[in-house]
């Protein structure tokens, strides 16, 4: 069955009403109709099981058939830190890092970043990115989408993660300290960090001024990743690395 986003404001005892783009979405494109069953969650992470009552051009009114709680929450949070790529690819690493559990993702500025945009083209971005990440949340079933942050300046980024207990920096001049070491050697902790570059990588300068916020050095192998591969594969190395199951 499909998986849809309500409003918890639009649930009200055993009824839910739901508009706008989910509901056309719903019945325009997937022509569901009343009896048609579906599942949603709602902005706390709660989820339901819903059939359909009944349906107008823009809106419909549904039954809860069944609720739960959210899901508890990873024992150990990520939060992904990526240097804004160059077209829609960050669109890409979002979808993939809310399939993958991130919990946050806080796109940056740094001094080889390639695009440059106003603060008007920053604001329609994070729109679309927060449109994304909703998109994929639903496509894998999960009741949680990632916190996205706006794009941020390099030293407002290593800022905003000030309090993550793990931190490590991704730099392709680093050949000593893999991540798998790395990790092991951070023990046990609640939250980290992950920091990767754009396409045009970090200068040094900017490794130091990680490392003085706390970040430790990694590197990911010999071969040079783009930086949608680099951000996925820390990501999941280090979902895997923390998984308690």
């Amino acid at each position: 069955m499909p998986t849809f986003f309500v409003l918890r404001k639009n649930i009200s005892g055993d009824t839910a009403v739901l508009s706008g783009t989910e509901a056309g979405h719903m019945l325009r494109t997937l022509r569901l109709r009343a009896g048609d069953s579906f599942f949603s969650f709602d902005e706390e992470g709660n989820r339901y099981r819903m059939r359909i009552l009944e349906a107008t051009s823009r809106s419909l009114r549904a039954e809860v058939l069944e609720s739960s709680p959210p899901d508890p929450p990873p024992e150990v949070a990520v939060t992904l830190m990526v240097g804004l790529p160059k077209a829609d690819k960050m669109d890409f690493i979002l979808e993939k890092a809310t399939e993958l559990g991130c919990s946050r993702l806080v796109p940056f500025r740094s001094s080889r970043t390639i695009p440059r945009l106003d603060a008007q083209d920053a604001r329609k971005r994070l729109l679309r990115w927060e449109r994304v990440a909703l998109s994929a949340a639903k496509q894998c079933g999960s009741g949680r989408t990632p916190e996205v942050s706006p794009l941020l300046s390099y030293p407002e980024a290593l800022r905003a993660v000030a309090s993550s207990e793990g931190k490590v920096v991704f730099y392709e001049g680093e050949g000593k300290f893999g991540l798998k070491s790395v990790l092991g050697e951070l023990g046990a902790v609640s939250s980290v960090a992950l920091l990767v570059g754009p396409e045009g990588g970090f200068s040094e300068d900017e490794v130091g001024e990680a490392e003085k916020a706390g970040f430790r050095r990694a590197g990911l192998g010999k071969r040079i990743l783009r930086v949608e591969t680099a951000a996925l594969a820390a990501l999941g190395m280090t979902m895997y690395h923390f998984e308690r199951t």
